[in-house]
């Protein structure tokens, strides 16, 4: 595919009234717009853009999106749920992952955290690897395809989590990508735990909250003076 055909430039952005701290905004792009939810923290700072499966949609994994946007901001980060233009098809995907980072960068965000499930790990792991922002990647019940560049994600940060009662995409995927990636990187695997990790939704939130407190409210080193 010619770099032209993946070639997106962002418009604007039209925000929604926030309810309840969410506030819808509309990316406009010369590809259509990119619908994305805010859960904005009082100061821009670290953001965690999240991306869902092949069907698209804007909660991830047993709702975990959504609370995620309920609980972070008040610790310093902004959650950012993102629905695909075109699900399942992996480049535009990625092209509006890689939209919803500029969009971010503009909302004066310095540093990023990428969280993916399923066909949306694999995602988030590849546009983890093509923008300096991204500190850290959670991929959560990840396909392997799309996948293949894991390893480009060091120094960034990798989380992988999966369920092993997981039918329709084995954990053995995730044992694969832990294999394959270089260090940093954490691995949980849930037992019992399905595709969606409905059996252990309280555990991978908590799991992934500390994860993102830790990795992108750390002092930056423009704070530090180093």
């Amino acid at each position: 595919m010619a770099d032209e055909d993946l070639e997106l430039r962002i418009l604007g952005a039209d925000p929604e009234f926030e309810i309840d701290g969410a506030r819808p905004v509309t990316i406009r792009t010369t590809r259509g717009p990119i619908r994305l939810i805010l859960h904005a923290a009082a100061n821009p700072g670290g953001v965690a853009l999240c991306v869902s499966g092949a069907l698209g949609g804007l909660d991830g994994p047993s709702k975990l999106y959504p609370q995620l946007g309920m609980d972070l901001p008040a610790r310093g980060v902004s959650i950012a749920r993102l629905d695909y233009r075109a699900p399942n098809d992996f480049n535009e995907c990625l092209i509006d992952t890689m939209a919803g980072l500029a969009f971010a960068r503009a909302l004066g965000h310095q540093c990023a955290a990428l969280i993916g499930h399923s066909f949306g790990g694999a995602v988030a792991i590849n546009a983890g690897t093509l923008d300096p922002m991204v500190k850290t990647v959670i991929s959560i019940s990840s396909q392997l395809a799309g996948a293949h560049v894991v390893a480009d994600l060091a120094p960034r940060s990798l989380l992988l989590m999966h369920g092993t009662a997981d039918t329709i995409l084995s954990c053995e995927t995730s044992k694969m990508l832990y294999e394959r990636a270089r260090e940093p990187k954490t691995i949980r695997l849930f037992e019992g735990a399905d595709h969606r990790l409905g059996q252990c939704a309280d555990e991978m939130t908590k799991t992934a909250e500390s994860w993102l407190i830790e990795k992108l409210t750390e002092p930056q080193p423009n704070e530090t003076g180093r």
